[in-house]
């Protein structure tokens, strides 16, 4: 089989016997908020969300109107959560004995991943599966998740929240996603 490795749809030298390729986001505690006015990255305290300053709390790029006190609830960061920083990588292993591929993705715990794989079924196979191609994904309720799996509906499934949960936040108007 002949592979070639790409990114962002360049080539990548590769020896052509690559069997796995990992994108990795965040090794180990990675930050999660940014302030949406400066920028800076923000870590959640319990006072507020600050930066690793001494006036953390208070955000450089706010301009108080005058007479305002520089120290006051408005001048806190505004924190927004960082795009992926929910997840730790991203991979593909393809396996020729297996006839598979397999997608990783981690979040969460960095040490596992939820894994998705498509194989093909040997062509002397018994049944009427023989030749086929099978789809493997995680599921509530199997031995070793990733995280904790709640379906919404079939095929959807809620990533570490309980079925209330899930009811509550799944409005019929996101039933397109």
């Amino acid at each position: 089989m002949f592979a070639a490795l790409c990114a962002d749809g360049l080539p990548i030298a590769s020896d052509g016997e690559t069997e796995s390729v990992t994108l990795e986001f965040g090794t180990g505690a990675g930050t999660l908020w940014r302030c949406r006015t400066c920028g800076e990255d923000l870590t959640e305290t319990t006072t507020g969300y600050a930066t690793d300053t001494a006036d953390g709390l208070l955000c450089a790029a706010y301009d108080p109107p005058d007479g305002a006190l520089t120290g006051s609830e408005q001048g806190r960061h505004d924190p927004e959560r960082i795009p992926l920083s929910w997840c730790n990588g991203a991979g593909i292993r393809v396996d020729e004995s297996a006839d598979s591929v397999t997608v990783s993705l981690s979040v969460g715990d960095p040490r596992g991943a939820f894994t998705f794989t498509l194989r093909r079924i040997c062509d002397d196979a018994p049944g009427e599966l023989a030749g086929r191609i099978v789809l493997h994904t995680p599921y509530p309720g199997e031995s070793l998740p990733h995280m904790p799996l709640t379906a919404v509906r079939p095929g959807t499934y809620l990533v570490g929240a309980t079925p209330a949960a899930a009811a509550q936040i799944w409005p019929a108007s996101c039933d397109a996603a």
